[in-house]
């Protein structure tokens, strides 16, 4: 309990009344679009968000998160990756629009017209909106980091309330347009206040040449995530299965939410687990052990939750979504081995093993865009379940492998100095 308390006043709590404020705006947020727009409507537009989503988690070569590992380590070096993160988002944005724009040509005018608003907005300004709130999380200013997410999701449910108030006839495509509008003003108010707390961006030359080959393993672990969580929604959309998509994308929207807690207390870590990694895998480990015990009970409990309130999704949503229930019942796990992978992949990351931990996501992700794409046409959006079920199983697996592989091999003398202190403190 002290190390709870002691985690809670570190930052967590903070995190995790954000998150829970979060719950709330996107649950609303989320049965307002669902049901105003209906299973076929929010299919076609959750194929294009997960569209963008994979192309945008490349967009800035990872910056944000070598900002977060080098200021947690030296805060002089802040202003200067913050330079050096915006070259990389204006560097890589454009191209990665392109070739958003180009898939959206192929997949038909009306997937098109949902796309195009979104590569405005996710591509380029929502990279600005994260890497503003890296800012905050990179000098430990978590209840800026938090309000950040607080009004952004207080901005989105009321332009849905407002949305669904006044559209006679919804559709993706007009959906899509007050979704990048309303992104593109919160991320101008965020990163307004990012320069005003931090200073403005310094580009440094030998920053920008030194620092890409790091941030590149921090972006294809981005982007690997994003691939086994996103693109069965795309590709659903791409064989036609608009309203299989719709449930699908309501299936793991609602799993999102449950997994605010987990992702709150993860995020909280991030600095320490930089700073503890530093010090060895031990000393990560004190750090992450008690948050750890913790993703596993809640993970049971809501996988026990969602699978006996399954049934009530059509009910919220309509009837439109009535195989999200059993989508619901069956993905119900991955919330536990989510948490697992995500809390152990930050550990290895603090440990300067990113680039092995994103090669492992990335070999998972291609092997989810294989699956979907070999099981869609024989059995249908079940497939979908069953690659999210495998990936998030064997990156748990793999995580937990990796890290007490480093675990076992850490005998350094840095640790054995430390260890009386660490020991000492971790019980204060």
């Amino acid at each position: 309990m002290r190390r709870l308390a002691k985690l809670a006043k570190s930052g967590a709590m903070r995190m995790l009344t954000s998150y829970v404020f979060g719950f709330v705006s996107q649950g609303l947020y989320f049965v307002i679009t669902a049901r105003t727009l209906g299973a076929k409507e929010f299919g076609l537009f959750a194929g294009a968000i997960a569209l963008v989503a994979v192309l945008a988690s490349l967009v800035g070569l990872g910056g944000g998160n070598v900002l977060v590992l080098k200021a947690a380590r030296d805060p002089s070096l802040l202003r200067i990756q913050f330079g050096t993160s915006v070259v990389y988002i204006l560097a890589t944005a454009v191209p990665l629009s392109l070739v958003a724009i180009a898939v959206g040509w192929f997949s038909g005018p009306d997937f098109l017209a949902v796309l195009l608003p979104l590569v405005v907005s996710e591509i380029f300004t929502l990279r600005l909106f994260d890497l503003a709130q890296q800012i905050f999380q990179a000098r430990e200013e978590l209840g800026r980091t938090s309000a950040c997410g607080i009004l952004a999701g207080a901005l989105r449910l009321t332009i849905a309330a407002v949305y669904y108030l006044i559209a006679s006839s919804p559709s993706a495509s007009q959906w899509s347009f007050c979704y990048a509008a309303t992104t593109i003003a919160t991320a101008g108010v965020v990163v307004g206040w990012a320069v005003i707390r931090a200073g403005k961006p310094v580009f440094e030359w030998a920053s920008i040449r030194s620092t890409w080959r790091t941030g590149v393993f921090f972006s294809l672990g981005t982007a690997s995530r994003t691939l086994y969580m996103d693109a069965d929604k795309f590709l659903l959309t791409s064989y036609g299965l608009y309203s299989a998509s719709g449930a699908f994308s309501a299936t793991t929207k609602i799993t999102t939410m449950a997994f605010a807690p987990i992702q709150a207390i993860v995020y909280s870590l991030n600095t320490r687990l930089f700073r503890a990694g530093h010090m060895g895998a031990r000393r990560s480990w004190s750090v992450i052990q008690w948050p750890l015990g913790f993703v596993l009970l809640y993970g049971i409990l809501c996988a026990c939750v969602l699978a006996f309130a399954s049934p009530l999704v059509p009910i919220i949503l309509g009837t439109s979504y009535s195989e999200t229930s059993g989508f619901l019942g069956l993905i119900a796990p991955i919330i536990a081995l989510n948490g697992v992978h995500y809390l152990l992949g930050d550990a290895l990351m603090g440990l300067g093993k990113q680039a092995a931990r994103s090669l492992v996501q990335f070999g998972v992700a291609c092997a989810a865009i294989l699956m979907n794409l070999i099981l869609i046409p024989l059995i249908g959006p079940i497939s979908a379940v069953f690659s999210a079920l495998t990936c998030s199983l064997v990156l748990a697996l793999a995580m937990t492998i990796m890290f007490f592989q480093a675990y076992k091999s850490d005998r350094s003398p840095r640790h054995l100095a430390t260890k009386v202190k660490d020991g000492f403190s971790s019980h204060a």
